[in-house]
C-alpha cells in the first residue's frame, strides 16, 4: 500500500511541468496574464523539485498537484474570457459606422496587438483601446520614423514631454502616462470622435492644439515613450480628446482601401500624400 502511494505521488509530481507548459502554450487569455502565471508556476515547481531532492514526496506531490489544478483553472478561465471578449468585440464592431483612416506612415509596417482575440490583442484589457492597432516597421527601423495625420481635422491635445525609454523585451510600465507622447485629432465630420497616435518621440511633435491638419500632414516621429517594450506607433479612435484607459469605449477603425478590420501580422504599405511631408 505504501509503495502504491509513493508511485501515485511520484506520477502526480512528474506530470506538473507538462500541465504548466500546456497552459502557457494554449492561445487563450491575455499574454501578460500568461507571463504572470508562468512566474508563479515556476516558483512552485522550484519548491516541488527541492522537495524531491530532500526526499519529501508528499510535499513534492502537493506542489505538483497545485500546479496541475491551477493550470486547468487558468485554461478554463482564459478560454471563457477569450470567448466572451471575442463575441463582445464583434458585436460592438457593428454598433456604428467605423472611422476610416489613411495609413499614418510611409513604408511597410506590420500590425500587431489587434483583433478580437485576447491572446493576440492586449488592448482588449482597456475599453477605449478595443479597436487599437500597434504598428512596427517591417525593417525594424520604427524609432524616428515619420508619423502622419491619418485624417483631416483639428488637433485637440498634444503631449510632447514624456521621456523615451530604452528598447527592451519587457513592458516598461508608466501608469501616469501610458500613452507617452501623443497627438489627439478631432475628426472633420465626426466631431465627437478623436484619433489618438501614441508613443511618439519626445520633442518630435510639430503640431499644437487648435491647429488644422490634413490627412498626410507630418505630426511627429515614432518613439518609445509610455507603456511600451519597443518603439512602435499606437493608433486608436475614441469619443474623448485625452487618453484615459478604460474611461470610454473605443470606436471601430478601418484603414484606407479595406472593407474589414486589420488582423495581427498583416503588413500594409503607406505612402506620402504630399511631397512636403518628406522634408518634415
Amino acid at each position: 500500500m505504501a509503495e502504491q502511494m509513493r508511485t501515485m505521488l511520484h506520477w502526480v509530481a512528474l506530470a506538473s511541468p507538462a500541465f504548466m507548459v500546456v497552459s502557457l502554450l494554449a492561445p487563450v487569455g491575455f499574454a501578460f496574464r500568461r507571463r504572470r502565471w508562468a512566474l508563479v508556476a515556476f516558483c512552485v515547481l522550484v519548491v516541488q523539485f527541492g522537495a524531491e531532492q530532500f526526499h519529501a514526496p508528499v510535499v513534492a506531490a502537493c506542489a505538483g498537484l497545485a500546479v496541475e489544478a491551477c493550470s486547468v483553472i487558468f485554461l478554463l478561465r482564459g478560454w471563457r474570457q477569450s470567448r466572451d471578449l471575442h463575441a463582445d468585440w464583434l458585436a460592438r464592431l457593428n454598433m456604428g459606422p467605423p472611422v476610416v483612416l489613411h495609413l499614418p506612415f510611409e513604408g511597410r509596417w506590420r500590425a500587431v496587438g489587434t483583433g478580437p482575440w485576447a491572446a493576440r490583442n492586449h488592448h482588449l484589457a482597456a475599453s477605449d483601446q478595443w479597436f487599437a492597432t500597434d504598428w512596427v516597421r517591417v525593417d525594424g527601423a520604427s524609432l524616428g520614423s515619420l508619423v502622419l495625420a491619418p485624417v483631416a481635422g483639428v488637433v485637440a491635445f498634444v503631449e510632447n514631454q514624456q521621456p523615451d525609454k530604452p528598447a527592451r523585451r519587457w513592458v516598461q510600465r508608466d501608469v501616469a502616462n501610458p500613452a507617452g507622447n501623443y497627438v489627439s485629432i478631432r475628426i472633420d465630420g465626426r466631431e465627437d470622435v478623436f484619433v489618438i497616435l501614441a508613443h511618439l518621440e519626445q520633442g518630435s511633435i510639430g503640431v499644437w492644439p487648435g491647429q488644422t491638419v490634413r490627412a498626410g500632414d507630418p505630426l511627429g516621429r515614432c518613439g518609445n515613450s509610455g507603456n511600451t517594450s519597443s518603439p512602435h506607433l499606437h493608433v486608436h479612435a475614441q469619443p474623448g480628446e485625452q487618453v484615459s484607459p478604460g474611461a470610454v469605449w473605443g470606436v471601430p477603425v478601418l484603414f484606407e482601401g479595406r472593407t474589414n478590420w486589420i488582423r495581427s501580422g498583416e503588413v500594409l504599405e503607406g505612402k506620402l500624400l504630399r511631397a512636403e511631408s518628406a522634408n518634415a
